[in-house]
């Protein structure tokens, strides 16, 4: 990844404005008291087989990823500004270079799955899920056939996201 003096970076970020769109910074899904009750239920009994087996570490774990999932499942996302250009994506101020990105797939499978998956060159550097709302994913395909190359291989949604979503974590 290459790095800009800032004002040239500013200058760059400012002038991606041939897509742009806000979104939400992480999805939060619909929670009800039964799907709390199931959550406590799951992890209390995990957490008791672990002291049951004596691996403390193990209820440790659970304990804490229980704590955090709840604290941070009750914050509401806020909105993250998406913008692609000539020269790149900048979702949140972040300039993603096209020269650093290795492809992109477009899943589009209304209502269920509007999304375009941007996978980065380095391996340190994880997948990119962006959510296109109301964008027209024919022209936002077109335009960044034009930089990037396109992981037709991709037909759906990712696993992970497919789990996340029916699990609502």
């Amino acid at each position: 990844m290459r790095s800009f003096p800032t004002e040239v970076e500013s200058a760059m970020i400012i002038s991606q404005d041939h897509f742009v769109w806000e979104m939400p910074a992480f999805f939060k899904p619909e929670r009800n008291k039964a799907w709390y009750f199931g959550f406590s239920i799951i992890s209390v009994l995990l957490i008791a087989y672990a002291v049951w087996t004596a691996n403390f570490l193990f209820a440790f774990i659970i304990f804490l990823s229980s704590i955090i999932m709840l604290l941070v499942g009750s914050q509401e996302p806020r909105d993250v500004l998406v913008q692609i250009g000539n020269n790149g994506i900048v979702v949140d101020g972040k300039l993603h270079l096209f020269q650093d990105i290795n492809s992109f797939a477009i899943v589009y499978q209304p209502p269920i799955a509007k999304l375009l998956y941007i996978e980065p060159k380095s391996a340190i550097s994880q997948r990119i899920r962006l959510e296109l709302f109301d964008q027209d994913p024919i022209e936002l395909r077109s335009h960044l056939r034009q930089f990037l190359q396109e992981d037709l291989d991709l037909q759906g949604e990712h696993f992970s996201d497919i789990v996340g979503r029916l699990l609502r974590i």
